[in-house]
C-alpha cells in the first residue's frame, strides 16, 4: 500500500490558493464593471481569495439597489469590496488625489490581509497597483486595458508627442518594465508587449485575458433573424475613438435600400447622440437612444439583427478587447466593424460572424451593407456567431489562465 503523501505546507496551501489586491480604476457599480469585472472576480474565487479595490461614480453610489446587489453578489463569494470614490476635475489633480488614495487603502488592506499579489488593472491602476506593490514588496500583475497614451492619440484627446502623451508613454513603459507579469487583451497586443525589450529580458509571462462575456446571461434570442425593418443596435461608449457618427452614416446608406432602425444603447445624453448621428447624416426617424442597464442588456442585443462597431484607426486598435462584440456574438448576431480591431479580423474570417468595412465612402458602406444582408440569409449564422464567443470571450477559460499567473507568482514569492 503506497503512503500518504505529507499535507501540504502552509506556504504550498498560499501559493495554490493565493490572496490577490485587484484594483481597478473602473467602478465596480458602471456598466464595464458589472460585465468584466465582477463576473470576473466571482469566477476567480474557486481557485483564490480575493480583495477588490474601485474607483465608484458620485452617481453610481447614488443608485442604492445597485449598490446593495453587488454588495451581496461580491460577499456572497467573500470578496472583500472597498468602493473609493472617483474623481474627475479638474483632471490632473482628482486622478493625482485617487491615485494616492488608493495606495493608501491598498497598502493598509494588503498589510491586514496579507496579500501575495497586487493586481492593478487600467493604466491608473497599474500606477496604484505598483506603488501598493513597491511598498509592501509584491508580486506586480499589470492588467493593460489597451495602449492608454495611444488611445488618447486616437480619440483626439492629446496630440501625438505632446508632454502628457510623452509622460504617460514613459509611466506606461516602466508598468510593463517592472512588471512581474502581464494581462493584455489580445493576441497582437500581446506580440507588441512581448517585444518589448525589458519584458524579453526578464521573460515576464504574458497572459491573454480578453474582455470576457458571462455566456451564461448573454444568449441568442428566439426572435426570427432577419427582421423588417432591418434592426440593428449599437451598444457601449461614443465619441472619441468611437465613431458614432461613422455608424450613423453607414445605417444612413443602408437606409437609402431597405427599411432599417438602430437602436443605439448609451450612457451619452440623448442631445450628443443626435448631435453625432446627424453629423453622419441619419435622419432621427431612424434611430433611438437610452441607457440599458446591464442586467437587461441581453434582451436587448438578442431582439436585434446585427451589432455595429466603428473605432478610429490609430495604433491603440490592436490593443483593445470591445466586450461590445463579445456580447454581439454571444446573443448571435453578427458584427460590422472597421478593420484591425484587436483580435476581430481574424476571427470574422475563421468563423465568418461579421463585416469589416474596408473604408469609410459610400461606396465602402454599400459593400459592407450587401454583404450583411447576404451573411443574415444565412440560417448557420446565429450558431457561428456565438461560436466565436465561445472560442474567444468565454469567461471560464480566461479566468483559469489568470489564476495560474497568479499561482506562479505567489510561488515564487512563497
Amino acid at each position: 500500500m503506497a503512503p500518504e503523501p505529507p499535507p501540504a505546507s502552509s506556504s504550498e496551501t498560499r501559493a495554490a490558493h493565493p490572496r490577490v489586491l485587484y484594483l481597478a480604476y473602473w467602478g465596480a457599480l458602471e456598466p464595464l464593471g458589472q460585465s468584466l469585472v465582477v463576473p470576473a472576480l466571482e469566477r476567480m474565487t474557486e481557485s483564490a481569495a480575493l480583495s477588490l479595490v474601485s474607483f465608484e461614480k458620485p452617481a453610481d453610489l447614488r443608485t442604492a439597489n445597485l449598490v446593495e446587489a453587488t454588495g451581496e453578489r461580491l460577499r456572497a463569494r467573500r470578496i472583500d469590496w472597498i468602493a473609493l470614490r472617483y474623481h474627475k476635475s479638474p483632471r490632473i489633480p482628482a486622478t493625482l488625489f485617487d491615485i494616492v488614495n488608493g495606495w493608501r487603502v491598498g497598502v493598509s488592506l494588503g498589510r491586514r490581509q496579507r496579500v501575495r499579489v497586487i493586481h492593478g488593472r487600467t493604466f491608473v491602476g497599474g500606477l496604484i497597483g505598483r506603488a501598493v506593490a513597491t511598498t509592501l514588496g509584491n508580486p506586480f500583475v499589470y492588467h493593460n486595458e489597451g495602449f492608454y497614451p495611444d488611445e488618447m492619440v486616437d480619440g483626439g484627446f492629446w496630440a501625438e508627442g505632446s508632454p502628457m502623451h510623452r509622460a504617460a508613454r514613459v509611466l506606461e513603459q516602466h508598468l510593463y518594465a517592472s512588471a512581474d507579469g502581464l494581462v493584455v487583451l489580445s493576441s497582437r497586443a500581446a506580440r507588441r508587449v512581448e517585444d518589448l525589450p525589458a519584458v524579453r529580458r526578464r521573460g515576464t509571462p504574458v497572459v491573454v485575458v480578453p474582455s470576457c462575456v458571462d455566456l451564461g446571461r448573454f444568449v441568442p434570442g428566439s426572435a426570427p433573424h432577419p427582421s423588417s425593418p432591418l434592426r440593428l443596435v449599437y451598444s457601449g461608449a461614443a465619441g472619441g475613438r468611437y465613431q458614432l457618427d461613422r455608424a450613423g452614416r453607414f445605417v444612413a446608406v443602408l437606409a437609402e435600400r431597405a427599411p432599417v432602425r438602430l437602436a443605439v444603447l448609451t450612457r451619452e445624453p440623448r442631445n450628443v447622440v443626435a448631435e453625432m448621428l446627424v453629423a453622419g447624416g441619419l435622419p432621427e426617424t431612424l434611430w433611438e437612444s437610452g441607457f440599458v442597464p446591464h442586467a437587461e442588456m441581453p434582451a436587448r442585443l438578442a431582439s436585434a439583427d446585427a451589432g455595429l462597431f466603428f473605432l478610429a484607426r490609430g495604433s491603440s486598435e490592436m490593443g483593445c478587447s470591445p466586450t461590445k462584440i463579445g456580447e454581439y456574438w454571444a446573443c448571435g448576431l453578427p458584427v460590422v466593424t472597421t478593420p484591425g480591431v484587436s483580435d476581430t479580423d481574424e476571427l470574422i474570417a475563421r468563423f465568418r460572424c461579421g463585416v469589416i468595412v474596408s473604408e469609410h465612402t459610400e461606396a465602402g458602406y454599400r459593400r459592407a451593407g450587401d454583404e450583411l444582408r447576404v451573411l443574415l440569409a444565412d440560417p448557420a449564422l446565429s450558431s457561428r456567431c456565438r461560436a466565436a464567443a465561445e472560442a474567444h470571450y468565454a469567461l471560464e477559460p480566461a479566468c483559469d489562465r489568470q489564476v495560474q499567473l497568479y499561482r506562479e507568482l505567489s510561488a515564487r514569492s512563497t
